[in-house]
């Protein structure tokens, strides 16, 4: 369930979206174009509606009900005789499938015996290559300037390529015509993946591929409801701030060597929780609009002065862990697992890590407003990456559609349970929740990445059952699935976002040396003047061009 990000993806990037746009500029913000020495993508004054969302009911019941935006529970995998028929008639059309895609894990054997068999079943043959996720980004800028391009590439959402649009609109196929609307409705599946995870997909307003669905809630302040309980009587559910404050004072012990928060060193900064606590004080996900279009930056709004002196009131009071200005994620997972610290931002797949000490559970605790009433949760961009067809005939791009198709066969499906387990007496022995893997399976399934290519809405459900990690999971889903707060600016282009990451750098450094008492206000404000000056101008003139071409 979980994904592995490297080192120079930071988790903050992941999670916040900020990283990318979706919709490029036309002639008037400045887009050259692509390394090929193609023309600036062609921006469309149409932009696509997303594929309708038809959710597939066939199947075994949850043990606990999902919705478009909630995941569904599964405790343990369905019995062989409540799998589902979820794909029939042709599928692949004879031809060698050929795909570039990242890997967390050991690469397969070169004598795949899993790629071969779904191969059987689909009608190709998997020539994949499995790009590691340090080098996914060096190896993909080798593939695209060489024109070296396979027919399924995979654009990571969170690390999107330099000049993305150009490259899409030179190179791959636009999908609309095949997926956007009822169209979609040719591919069932497909049609299965909710709404959200589509928007990573949509550039220039054209759909250009296919997403790897994730839920869409963005950061999440994981806790130990267990050891909060144990310490203050009481679960977790502060109301307002003043309420957070006394917990985050109640449960530290400095001399027990145990504190409430941590927060996270980067190179972009200190991240200080700011996902949680700047929604808390109305800060917006990355922009807020105004009814009359006005975009404003995070940056420039009060709230976040107001976070800010939040934060250094907090650090002032030893609720942090003193490490955090240089803290690394997995150290903060650590503190987190042993009790050292008890609330820690996170992704939301870090409520279902099944490598915690036996009898460790977490949970995340449900946003609320500074000073009461409903809490916001930042939204994230639902989907991990999406699968690019290269430009080549309708007939092959339709085949290849109907090989996706396949391949993100809902869980509780058979084609998901093969797709998961391979061939039984090769790849799995068992049937229903007492298969298990055999040796080449465990070679030779995860590390083929064909869920890369393709895969079904993901699902509350591990191969260890994590019973009560689940249930924490659905929980805070369902509390907070009404609280999510867009990006306005999701779905749109903007150059300066990554040319400006220097000045981003500089004022988030000002703000940390606020917090630590290195500075004052009056400096984090002449700060944010420069930052609007050299980045948020830009941004917002090019942001602002964008939504309107295509409003």
């Amino acid at each position: 369930m979980t994904d592995t990000t490297t080192g120079g993806l930071s988790r903050r990037t992941l999670i916040s979206g900020a990283a990318f746009g979706l919709v490029a500029l036309g002639a008037a913000g400045s887009l050259t174009g692509c390394s090929t020495g193609g023309n600036a993508a062609t921006i469309s004054d149409q932009v696509a509606a997303l594929p309708t969302y038809v959710p597939i009911t066939k199947g075994p019941k949850p043990d606990l009900p999902g919705n478009g935006v909630v995941q569904p529970v599964y405790y343990s995998y369905p019995q062989d005789s409540e799998l589902f028929t979820s794909v029939t008639g042709k599928v692949g059309d004879g031809e060698k499938t050929t795909g570039f895609v990242v890997t967390y894990a050991a690469p397969p054997p070169a004598q795949n015996s899993f790629l071969d068999y779904v191969g059987g079943l689909t009608d190709t043959e998997y020539d994949l290559t499995f790009v590691p996720g340090d080098s996914f980004a060096a190896k993909f800028a080798t593939m695209t300037a060489g024109n070296d391009i396979p027919g399924i590439v995979e654009f990571l959402t969170f690390a999107m390529p330099p000049r993305f649009p150009q490259l899409l609109d030179a190179k791959f196929a636009d999908l609309s015509e095949h997926l956007s609307g009822d169209a979609v409705k040719d591919y069932p599946n497909l049609a299965n993946i909710p709404t959200a995870s589509w928007r990573s997909a949509r550039i220039n307003g054209k759909i250009y591929g296919v997403p790897e669905h994730r839920p869409p809630f963005g950061s999440v302040m994981i806790c130990r409801p267990d050891l909060i309980e144990q310490l203050t009587g009481a679960a977790p559910a502060p109301k307002d701030k003043d309420e957070f404050t006394e917990l985050c004072t109640a449960v530290t012990d400095a001399k027990a060597g145990r504190y409430a928060i941590a927060g996270q060193g980067g190179a972009s900064g200190v991240d200080w929780g700011y996902d949680f606590i700047g929604a808390t004080f109305g800060v917006p996900n990355q922009w807020a609009m105004s009814k009359g279009g006005e975009l404003t930056h995070k940056n420039e709004t009060d709230a976040w002065l107001e976070t800010l002196s939040y934060v250094k009131k907090l650090w002032n009071l030893g609720v942090f862990h003193p490490d955090t200005p240089s803290l690394e994620s997995a150290k903060a997972k650590t503190y987190i697992n042993n009790g050292t610290v008890l609330m820690h931002l996170d992704g939301i797949s870090a409520l279902l890590d099944v490598s915690m000490p036996k009898g460790i559970v977490t949970g995340g605790l449900v946003p609320f407003g500074a000073t009461g009433g409903p809490g916001a949760n930042y939204q994230g961009t639902s989907s991990f990456s999406f699968a690019a067809l290269k430009k080549t005939t309708p007939e092959r791009i339709r085949a290849q559609l109907r090989l996706i198709d396949y391949l993100s066969a809902p869980f509780g499906s058979k084609e998901a349970f093969t797709l998961t387990h391979g061939e039984k007496g090769v790849h799995h022995t068992g049937s229903g929740p007492d298969a298990t893997l055999t040796k080449a399976g465990e070679q030779t399934i995860n590390a083929s990445a064909l869920y890369r290519l393709g895969a079904g809405p993901q699902v509350l459900n591990t191969a260890v059952r994590i019973d009560e990690q689940l249930r924490q999971s659905h929980q805070y889903q369902t509390k907070t699935q009404d609280m999510l707060v867009k990006n306005p600016v999701d779905g749109f282009y903007s150059p300066s976002a990554a040319a400006t990451a220097s000045a981003s750098t500089a004022f988030n450094s000002v703000c940390n040396d606020y917090v630590l008492g290195r500075t004052n206000l009056a400096k984090v404000k002449a700060a944010r003047a420069t930052w609007v000056s050299a980045a948020g101008d830009k941004m917002r003139r090019e942001y602002s061009e964008a939504i309107e071409k295509q409003s």
